[in-house]
């Protein structure tokens, strides 16, 4: 049997008291905030929103753009939060280092409404432009007033660029994804 090395055994255990002190400090000073409120609103309003608005003659090509844009939120806030770039005084769970309403409810759902709605390529980059204006310089800003987000290391307009590769690369791998099922299907 391979041994552990002694440094990770550390790591596990300074990870361990890190996690007590994150949901310490959870219990004490976030729960049943106003914060705290705001980011149940923002996990929950999206999808009742996308509830109603989703073309579900579509359902299939538009969630799985969603869960390409979970995943990829997701891991970037991970970067995000593991390289101390930015931060979240306030989290709707205390187990996750990302902002989980966020990643999980407005980009996801934003993201599908504007690929459902936009569906040329000119108009789905130019509603992606604004919405990624709006995310870089209204929301996170917005987030930062309210407390629930601190960026360290970061700046808005570093954002924005990111939320556009985001929209770009994967309607384009989407649209790769659907091409070959469609041509499978098609045999």
């Amino acid at each position: 049997m391979v041994s552990i090395p002694e440094s990770a055994i550390e790591v596990v255990q300074v990870q361990s008291a890190f996690t007590d002190m994150r949901m310490q400090q959870w219990l004490h000073d976030v729960i049943f905030t106003w914060q705290w409120w705001i980011l149940i609103f923002l996990m929950i309003t999206p999808w009742v929103l996308w509830s109603f608005l989703v073309d579900k003659k579509r359902l299939t090509p538009i969630c799985l753009l969603g869960m390409f844009v979970i995943a990829t939120a997701s891991w970037m806030d991970d970067l995000g939060t593991d390289f101390i770039l930015w931060y979240y005084p306030y989290k709707l769970l205390p187990i996750y280092p990302e902002l989980i309403p966020i990643n999980y409810a407005v980009l996801p759902v934003v993201f599908m409404l504007i690929y459902q709605y936009f569906p040329f390529w000119s108009s789905y980059i130019k509603a992606m432009f604004i919405m990624a204006l709006l995310f870089s310089f209204v929301a996170e800003p917005s987030l930062s007033y309210l407390g629930i987000y601190k960026m360290l290391r970061w700046q808005y307009y570093y954002s924005f660029p990111l939320y556009m590769l985001i929209a770009i690369s994967h309607r384009w791998l989407l649209e790769k994804i659907l091409a070959i099922s469609h041509h499978y299907m098609e045999m």
